[in-house]
């Protein structure tokens, strides 16, 4: 069986040196990008809210899994190589192992955003005034669901 290392070395890399911008907030594109080496820092609104060393950490997925402009800023913290999947979408609806790869770091990352809300859930459920609107905000967004969810093409379309 291939190791997800084997099946990303098909794909074409990029060198970025240290500060330039793998991603930038806003922008949209069929790419999606993994670390094959190197560093990054995640940017919210210029606010960092992540630092990434882990080899084949996935950025841009969201992006293309939801058709819309990239929801964050990727900045290379040191030299770093990625490999590049253009037509994500087609990679991902044609390469199970790729899609399982990204379902399981989104699994993770929605397993750790769940934590910390019901964190700040508990924090915030016994204030009697304007904060206690917190706990009502995070419960309607622990419990929205997408009222649409795109079917993969079949082979015949």
């Amino acid at each position: 069986m291939q190791t997800l290392f084997e099946f990303f070395e098909d794909f074409p890399t990029r060198q970025v040196k240290k500060g330039d911008l793998v991603i930038e907030q806003g922008t949209q594109d069929d790419l999606v990008f993994l670390i094959k080496e190197g560093a990054v820092e995640v940017l919210k609104d210029n606010v960092v809210i992540a630092e990434v060393r882990d080899a084949l950490a996935v950025f841009g997925e969201m992006a293309i899994l939801l058709d819309q402009p990239h929801t964050a800023t990727v900045r290379a913290l040191e030299d770093s190589e990625f490999y590049i999947v253009d037509d994500a979408k087609k990679v991902l609806a044609w390469k199970p192992e790729a899609a399982l790869y990204v379902a399981e770091i989104l699994a993770r990352r929605l397993d750790s955003l769940n934590k910390y809300l019901v964190d700040v859930k508990s924090q915030f459920k016994e204030y009697g005034d304007h904060l206690s609107m917190v706990d009502e905000v995070l419960d309607t967004l622990m419990n929205k669901h997408p009222r649409y969810i795109e079917r993969r093409p079949t082979k015949d379309q």
